[in-house]
């Protein structure tokens, strides 16, 4: 995995996870926006992280790709819910 700079990126996907829920509540949005991309790279589909990304992009006004992660979070199960949103 490498970032857009071509940088070769290590890690897991709950330190990815950690880090990017870290920096939301810091309020530094993209860096933790690329650490859920990052995170789903290693998990894709993940539901709780899919809710994590979208609820950093309908912080930024990005309500398109929030929506499509909110979607997508519901994929494999209608009911789904995430709580403490």
């Amino acid at each position: 995995m490498v970032d857009s700079e071509g940088e070769a990126i290590r890690g897991t996907f709950p330190s990815f996870m950690a880090e990017g829920t870290m920096l939301s509540q810091r309020g530094e949005l993209p860096k933790a926006l690329a650490c859920y991309t990052y995170a789903l790279q290693l998990q894709p589909g993940d539901r709780n992280c899919l809710v994590a990304r979208s609820k950093c992009y309908l912080r930024l006004g990005d309500t398109e790709n929030a929506l499509r992660d909110a979607e997508d979070s519901l994929t494999a199960d209608k009911e789904f819910t995430k709580v403490g949103i």
